[in-house]
């Protein structure tokens, strides 16, 4: 029997959302603050869907402070992490940022129950 693709890209990349990462832009690394106001600052808390709801995604998200994830857009992650905006801030190296192997392990993710969606079959059920 084949080996389930979400359990092992989730067993290499952990949880996005522990609380250890939660708090930080993945793409920038700034803190985040939670906001409740209408006018949010930027680096209000914010879910990024790592697949745009726009292109059918919606089920991996990461922790994006409101800049991030304004700048990204309807983009898919690939396109964002090529993007002159995600270059620039990546260039301040702040350490909570998510490094790209991990960005990357959260496309394949989201790749991943992309696929179980719309599989007929799908290893280890």
């Amino acid at each position: 029997m084949a080996a389930n693709p979400i359990s092992l890209i989730g067993k290499k990349v952990g949880d996005f959302w522990h609380e250890t990462r939660r708090d930080w832009c993945a793409y920038c690394g700034v803190a985040l603050t939670e906001v409740k106001e209408r006018q949010k600052p930027a680096n209000a808390a914010t879910k990024d869907h790592v697949i745009p709801k726009a292109h059918g995604g919606g089920y991996v998200t990461l922790p994006c402070c409101q800049e991030c994830n304004k700048k990204k857009g309807t983009l898919s992650l690939p396109e964002f992490t090529s993007s002159a905006y995600f270059n620039k801030v990546r260039q301040e190296k702040r350490p909570n940022a998510l490094s790209l192997r991990d960005l990357w392990l959260a496309i394949a993710l989201a790749a991943a129950y992309q696929a179980k969606r719309y599989s007929d079959e799908w290893p280890g059920s």
